[in-house]
């Protein structure tokens, strides 16, 4: 690869500026690598808040992002990922959705498919996955036998539209299945609502 390849920085945009998006927002603006050419939401005060904390600029609509970015972080709300990931990869940018991917698996697979039809990347925030203490201990299993794991947060109102499931235990299966490398052939699972109306509180036995 030549040095010009290398050095090349890719052009990325942040749409949704909540505090996930924030985050995002944040890392793009500290990689070298990373050309940060703005940031969208729907609420246009949120995004020049964060446009003018990052020194970016505010995007008026998605459509602005068409040949002016090669990829993209999604960080709006669960209900409308597919919708806006599907449109970003059909404009031809590579997309990191915020987890939960998506509300169901049909809009999952509809990602799925629009990463596939375009060609891009299509990468979902399992962010654990790449902890270090994960990635030290990957190598060195064999043929692990039983795993337990507790995950407890702070309430918080940041991620009101999905469950405890898919905001915090997501990350423990997705590093669990990871491990085991097997499908899974049983769940035995309960969850309560104490602060929502969704469950806050589950425990599952795979």
């Amino acid at each position: 690869m030549s040095a010009a390849v290398q050095s090349k920085r890719i052009r990325v945009a942040v749409v949704g500026t909540g505090e996930f998006g924030r985050n995002h927002a944040r890392v793009y603006r500290e990689l070298e690598r990373a050309e940060f050419v703005g940031v969208f939401d729907q609420n246009p005060e949120r995004a020049a808040a964060v446009a003018a904390e990052f020194q970016t600029h505010v995007l008026k609509s998605l459509d602005e992002l068409r040949g002016h970015a090669d990829a993209a972080s999604v960080a709006v709300p669960t209900f409308a990922h597919a919708d806006v990931g599907c449109r970003l990869l059909e404009m031809g940018l590579d997309v990191l959705v915020e987890k939960p991917m998506a509300v169901n698996l049909g809009e999952a697979d509809a990602l799925l498919h629009a990463a596939k039809k375009n060609g891009r990347i299509l990468q979902v925030g399992h962010v654990e996955r790449f902890n270090p203490a994960v990635v030290a201990v990957e190598p060195i299993l064999n043929r692990p036998l039983f795993f337990e794991v507790h995950r407890l947060g702070v309430f918080t109102p940041r991620s009101l539209d999905v469950d405890v499931i898919y905001d915090l235990m997501i990350h423990d299966l997705d590093i669990l299945l990871a491990l085991v490398n097997e499908t899974v052939a049983e769940v035995k699972a309960v969850g309560i609502p104490v602060l929502t109306d969704k469950v806050d509180i589950a425990h599952a036995r795979l």
